[in-house]
């Protein structure tokens, strides 16, 4: 999404860009005012159960192992249930990597 890359959403036709913070604003509040929460942050440990495993990345750090890596899909929940699962990169520990 535009928004993540300051530099190009910076460039957009600037009523364009204030349309899309204005609706992207209203989303928000009224998936606040319904209890919609976002899951999937990088660094929780993986859960199956709200997140879905895209690609596991190597690594050799022995404390990341089976932590989000990336989100490259947002989840959200209603209340307790969840509605769509967080899309992540998984972190899976490999002494042999240096």
């Amino acid at each position: 999404m535009a928004f993540s890359n300051k530099e190009t959403w910076e460039k957009v036709d600037e009523s364009w860009r204030k349309g899309v913070e204005y609706i992207y604003t209203q989303l928000s509040t009224i998936f606040e005012e319904y209890d919609v929460k976002e899951i999937g942050a990088v660094g929780e440990d993986f859960d199956p159960n709200i997140h879905q495993s895209i690609e596991m990345v190597p690594t050799d750090k022995k404390e990341d192992n089976h932590k989000v890596s990336l989100v490259i899909q947002k989840g959200y929940k209603l209340g307790d249930r969840v509605i769509r699962v967080a899309r992540v990169n998984v972190f899976e520990y490999n002494e042999e990597i240096k």
